[in-house]
């Protein structure tokens, strides 16, 4: 069984137990997780290990307090992970519990020196749900597995696409055809196409946003939302279909047989847009209470798109005080 994730951790204290809880959060979104306190059976441990390790993409080091200070010991296990980890040239991502300080470069082992300069996520018990969406989008198993989603995704809406095309245009053609039986009307080849293009992206944003939440539900849970960039790329790409299909709409008139209620389903995607804003703003000012910049800076620059083309004021401010902090 290859592995997707390694978790390395000192087994006791704190972090045996973030560790039990990642590698059950991991699981259920598809990554296959070694953890030797479930996985470590007959045979050579150190074999079992370094097996692992070079079957994994990435390398989590949980990070409790006092975790990294055995490593000064040639045969500490945390450390021997971590060197193996770096020889293979592992994606190595660093979980910091409460309490925990990074040491210096200096008194580390040299074959530990680079690990102040991986990335670090704060896992605390508040923020727990947006660190781990962090963590996630910080794998490079998360990307590889999207790839391959994403072609699974348009090979889908590709063939979707085709049968809602062939079903739209008879629906059109029919529609013509009843028309014409009261009023002879003259269908140039532009209206025909429009008319197409029109159900192909209404088609597209109903496939897009079909499993997005609604506003409510944002306002609510904001914190899930504004850390899950699949729905803020839906909710953008599902907004730019319908305004497609309304520009269509507003040019050929009759022409287009709008059976949708594409104006209405519109309205409902600006008002989850505007809850997901006021979402990220939150945030910000979350983040910037615990000093973290660089989570600032991003969920900032989501909620400028989410805002255009309208200009707002506290963006502008949130970015002042980012600014200054930064330079501190």
């Amino acid at each position: 069984m290859a592995y997707d994730i390694f978790i390395s951790y000192r087994r006791k204290g704190a972090g045996a137990g973030v560790a039990g809880e990642m590698q059950a959060k991991l699981e259920n979104r598809g990554f296959k997780v070694f953890l030797d306190v479930d996985e470590i059976g007959s045979g050579r441990f150190p074999d079992q290990i370094k097996q692992a390790i070079e079957e994994c993409r990435d390398f989590i080091l949980v990070l409790a307090p006092g975790t990294l200070d055995r490593c000064v010991e040639e045969g500490d296990w945390v450390r021997r992970e971590i060197e193996e980890a770096e020889q293979l040239g592992k994606n190595i991502v660093g979980v910091a519990l409460p309490g925990f300080n990074m040491p210096s470069s200096d008194s580390l082992p040299s074959s530990m020196r680079d690990i102040p300069t991986r990335q670090v996520f704060l896992w605390t018990h508040e923020y727990r749900v947006a660190s781990f969406e962090k963590i996630v989008e910080n794998l490079v198993s998360t990307r590889e597995k999207n790839k391959k989603n994403h072609r699974i995704r348009v090979a889908l809406l590709s063939l979707a696409l085709l049968v809602a095309i062939g079903i739209s245009f008879f629906v059109f053609r029919n529609s013509l055809v009843e028309s014409s039986n009261n009023e002879e009307k003259r269908v140039s080849p532009a209206q025909v196409e429009a008319a197409r293009s029109f159900n192909s992206h209404v088609k597209k944003a109903q496939a897009l946003t079909r499993d997005l939440p609604n506003a409510e539900e944002v306002k609510s849970n904001f914190q899930q939302y504004v850390s899950y960039k699949e729905s803020f790329d839906k909710l953008m790409a599902g907004i730019a279909e319908y305004d497609s299909a309304l520009l269509l709409k507003e040019e050929y008139g009759e022409a287009i047989v709008d059976s949708f209620d594409v104006k209405g389903n519109r309205e409902v995607l600006s008002d989850i847009r505007k809850a997901l804003l006021n979402g990220f703003i939150t945030d910000v000012d979350a983040m910037l209470q615990v000093n973290y910049i660089e989570y600032a800076r991003e969920d900032l620059k989501m909620a400028r798109i989410l805002a255009l083309p309208a200009d707002k004021p506290e963006l502008d401010s949130l970015e002042s005080v980012i600014t200054k902090l930064s330079n501190n």
